[in-house]
């Protein structure tokens, strides 16, 4: 189908890009122009995917070559030779965007997404999803610095699993992060690990073999952001701007942590302040965004995530001026946020393969409150029984 595509279009990719790309380049001629774009964009950013993103995306480029009638629902949709243009290669985020207008402008965004629907159920139903190396555990400590009492915990998340009431709070912190260990220690493949903090990490952290995101430590490349944000405030320009601006930010910015040495890890920092709505300023919005995302992008067996008091919250042009000014926190708006976090996070959870094996704990740290959820737990149910976090753990 694009005939124009040649190994030469690829010589300013990245290097993995660019030899996945010049190895798949027969595939990659089959995929109509409409689609194209998509594929280019995870190639142009293939060398900072996490292992399993760049196992999909070989995945998904073998498929599409080896079955072309899985693209057929593409055929009929029109596409300009201003798109239609060896030229676009160089630049696929902006091929993306712009093929985007033209298809809603075209009337044609209905007709691209039943193709790309048929698309992915065809690849679906044919590729085997990777599975985590052990089953699914996802640890958050909610609520540091918060009162009880004040705010009825886990509204969504009960129905899923069941409350404790009277978990000692003593050593609990020592269980989850021994769990940690143990896991990593156990099956110690990249990215497969993680610790997610808002602010300083547990005492006893980092372990190795644990991949860590810790906001106090992005704090260089944040203050890069918001300075970028604040100029365009003043300067009167909309989001579209800023929007463009944070997108193109040098991947040569600082980052201020062990991520610096690890590309990956960094891009992906990047992103998530770039990306993500309030990462910037709020400690539980990072955290909240942050684990969302370790789930959806490294799908990963095991995630500590401890979340920490934001600011108290002012207007957004007050927050990004004095967002470093983080004196006056809000502990209780906090476990707030993170109580709803902690129920975004199970759902993403639940999205991914090896679901049925999964298990949640949340804690309300320094508290007597949690909730555990899996197969071995029944749901809907509360219990008052005295208990300690490493037996719950035991448990799930």
């Amino acid at each position: 189908m694009n005939a124009w595509l040649t190994t030469a279009s690829f010589a300013a990719y990245p290097p993995q890009g660019k030899d996945l790309a010049v190895s798949r380049i027969d595939a990659l001629r089959q995929i109509p122009v409409a689609l194209l774009p998509v594929f280019l964009v995870d190639l142009k950013a293939y060398d900072w995917k996490f292992p399993l993103e760049q196992r999909e995306i070989e995945k998904r480029i073998e498929f599409a070559g080896e079955n072309p009638s899985s693209l057929s629902g593409f055929k009929g949709i029109q596409v300009p030779p201003s798109l239609d243009n060896p030229e676009r290669i160089k630049d696929p985020q902006l091929f993306l965007a712009d093929m985007t207008s033209y298809l809603w402008s075209s009337l044609q965004m209905d007709a691209y997404r039943r193709a790309a629907n048929r698309f992915v159920d065809s690849y679906s139903t044919a590729v085997e999803p990777a599975l985590p190396v052990m089953p699914r555990l996802v640890m958050i400590c909610i609520g540091r610095d918060a009162q009880p009492g004040l705010y009825p915990l886990f509204q969504k998340l009960r129905k899923f699993g069941q409350v404790r009431t009277s978990v000692r709070s003593e050593g609990a912190a020592d269980a989850l992060l021994t769990t940690l260990r143990e896991r990593s220690n156990s099956h110690p493949v990249p990215y497969a690990h993680w610790y997610v903090d808002g602010g300083s990490p547990l005492p006893g952290f980092p372990s190795p073999g644990v991949t860590q995101i810790l906001y106090p430590t992005l704090a260089p490349l944040n203050a890069q952001i918001l300075a970028r944000m604040k100029a365009c405030i003043e300067a009167g320009t909309g989001p579209e701007v800023l929007h463009t601006q944070l997108a193109n930010l040098n991947q040569q910015a600082p980052s201020g942590d062990a991520s610096a040495h690890d590309p990956c890890l960094k891009n992906f920092a990047i992103s998530l302040l770039t990306e993500g709505s309030g990462t910037q300023i709020f400690s539980t919005s990072f955290v909240q965004w942050t684990t969302r995302e370790v789930l959806r992008r490294a799908q990963p067996a095991t995630i500590l995530a401890r979340f920490a008091p934001r600011q108290r919250q002012r207007s957004f042009n007050a927050m990004v001026a004095d967002a470093s000014n983080g004196i006056d926190l809000d502990p209780d708006g906090s476990l707030i946020d993170a109580d709803m976090a902690a129920y975004y996070a199970y759902l993403e959870m639940m999205r991914l393969p090896g679901s049925d094996k999964a298990a949640l704990l949340v804690w309300f740290e320094g508290h007597s409150h949690a909730l555990v959820a899996s197969r071995n737990i029944p749901a809907g149910t509360q219990s008052d029984s005295p208990t300690t976090v490493a037996e719950l753990l035991s448990q799930v």
